[in-house]
């Protein structure tokens, strides 16, 4: 297997010797052309592409937008499995304000597709076959209604065009902690002595322990010993209406996306719902939709079902090279 992470490579496989369209993909995947969206000033986004040796180069890539406080590495087991069982070229981005990628500070669904966008036209990538789960989910939609002509086909993680369920929305307060703590921290601690610093604030309003550690984790030591966050908190509390809130009525005048879209859905969460459902059909009329016993992080909790339904989903290609 091979990851790339932006332009570092570092290869687990032995075999050296790449046919021409090898060579072509890599060189088109490390293109540095600049490409520029003047509607939402893109960022270029930092990421991981995995291949093995039986990846099918003349087939649009799977691009995978993991979801809100997250970064791709919360995806890497995943994406492995993926590439590993599936025919397709896999490349995990961070989203704008989160992991590796600059940080911004327009920060809707409609800025994260134009920056899909301008990492397609950087890259040479005609079409992907786009995933995104929570907010990149909401995220690849917007792409898709808005440049159906890049997406192959569409495969959305547990979030739909509708109503959030009300703790997530309220999840707002969380991103205002954050902004508001770091400066309560003394220059001279660690990085581990500031997270512990942080930790009671965020016990107030975080429950699980699984979620607590991933956002004390998003905690930075800065060059000037102060501390700061991976993640753009007040660049996503200036757009969460847009992303969180009213999604839905940025949609409104976009024409249907009329490729295929499969809604891989938690059945013990609220995020898909039946009136969501139906609300998702209007804009992507060739939906289905798979339920799996899972919470929102329907991969971690479903690995094996989760990877079968994208490896299946996948395996055919509309209007591919033969």
């Amino acid at each position: 297997m091979v990851f790339w992470h932006g332009a570092r490579v570092s290869r687990s496989w032995s075999n050296s010797k790449f046919s021409v369209s090898e060579i072509h993909m890599r060189r088109c995947l490390l293109s540095t052309r600049i490409h520029s969206n003047r509607s939402y000033g893109s960022v270029k986004m930092d990421y991981t592409l995995y291949e093995m040796p039986h990846s099918q180069l003349n087939s649009p890539p799977i691009l995978l937008m993991h979801g809100l406080n997250l970064s791709r590495s919360s995806w890497r087991r995943t994406a492995r499995h993926l590439v590993k069982q599936g025919s397709r070229l896999m490349i995990s981005v961070d989203a704008r304000n989160h992991g590796r990628s600059p940080h911004s500070a327009g920060h809707t669904p409609a800025h994260m597709a134009a920056d899909v966008e301008a990492f397609m036209a950087d890259h040479k990538l005609n079409r992907i076959v786009a995933l995104g789960h929570s907010m990149g989910g909401r995220a690849l939609m917007t792409l898709a209604l808005t440049k159906p002509e890049l997406v192959e086909r569409a495969i959305i993680v547990d979030i739909t065009p509708g109503p959030l369920p009300d703790d997530v929305v309220k999840a707002l307060e969380l991103f205002k902690v954050m902004v508001s703590v770091v400066s309560t921290i003394p220059k001279d601690f660690s990085l581990s002595e500031g997270r512990k610093h942080i930790i009671p604030e965020f016990r107030k309003l975080v429950k699980s322990d699984h979620d607590l550690l991933l956002i004390i984790q998003n905690l930075r030591k800065l060059d000037d010993g102060s501390f700061g966050w991976s993640v753009n908190a007040q660049a996503i509390i200036d757009g969460w209406d847009a992303t969180m809130v009213n999604y839905e009525q940025t949609l409104q005048g976009l024409h249907p996306y009329q490729g295929e879209t499969l809604l891989i859905a938690a059945s013990n969460e609220s995020f898909v719902t039946p009136a969501n459902v139906e609300t998702m059909r209007k804009f992507f009329p060739k939906l289905h939709v798979e339920y799996l016993d899972a919470e929102h992080k329907v991969h971690i909790d479903q690995p094996d079902k989760f990877v079968k339904l994208v490896v299946d989903f996948t395996k055919s290609c509309t209007a591919c090279p033969l």
